[in-house]
């Protein structure tokens, strides 16, 4: 017997758009400012997380003078003078694989550590707005990825339990986040962070490779 999907939700960066490296470059920039160092701090621990869970560590591996609040402030400024030119990063399958979700009746979600502001701006720049019936940021909560409220937001908010959700993810802590709220989850290979994906209950090679996996499962059914 296979599992009934009726949701899917996606994480944006690394799956939608693959903007991870240029997220890791711009904060190690930012930090080398300030004589901040992140080259002790493995980089699977940035990949999927927002900058709130981050400070504590940076912080404990650095002697410096300056405080989380005030870091964080620089840190937003310096994002402002340094953006990022999605429309370049976004996977060109992106589109075609959420029209293909959409015409099979599937309810369409987003879960992204990133602000809602990163993200109405990547669904803009790839004309993906429509395709979502719930979008979703990581600071609307106390704790984003890997805690699974996220997730379990995202789910309810879709009319569905989790059981019946897909989560297509590539981080350790996306990962986790939807497993521990009872999702399914297919991870994109990593092949450039040395990320740890062994909790995903599937892995794929490309975005594209839902669908036909997907595809194959209802076949099966």
């Amino acid at each position: 017997m296979t599992q009934e999907y009726k949701g899917i939700i996606f994480d944006m960066d690394g799956v939608l758009v693959d903007s991870e490296e240029f997220y890791y470059q711009r904060r190690k920039a930012f930090l080398k400012e300030y004589d901040l160092s992140i080259e002790q701090i493995p980089i699977p621990l940035f990949i999927g997380a927002d900058m709130r869970s981050l400070w504590e560590t940076i912080l404990e591996v650095n002697d410096t003078i300056y405080d989380e609040a005030f870091l964080n402030e620089k840190y937003h400024q310096y994002k402002a003078e340094h953006p990022i030119d999605y429309s370049r990063l976004i996977d060109p399958d992106a589109k075609r694989v959420l029209q293909f979700f959409k015409r099979k009746g599937y309810r369409i979600g987003l879960a992204s550590s990133s602000t809602l502001e990163v993200i109405q701006e990547v669904l803009k720049e790839g004309q993906l707005t429509s395709y979502f019936d719930v979008v979703v940021s990581g600071t609307q909560f106390k704790k984003s990825k890997p805690a699974p409220e996220i997730y379990e937001y995202t789910a309810e908010e879709l009319g569905l339990v989790p059981k019946n959700c897909l989560a297509i993810e590539d981080s350790e802590k996306g990962i986790r986040s939807a497993r521990d709220a009872g999702i399914t989850v297919w991870a994109i290979k990593d092949t450039r962070f040395g990320m740890d994906q062994q909790l995903a209950d599937l892995k794929i090679d490309t975005l594209s490779d839902v669908c036909k996996k997907l595809q194959k499962t209802e076949k099966i059914g």
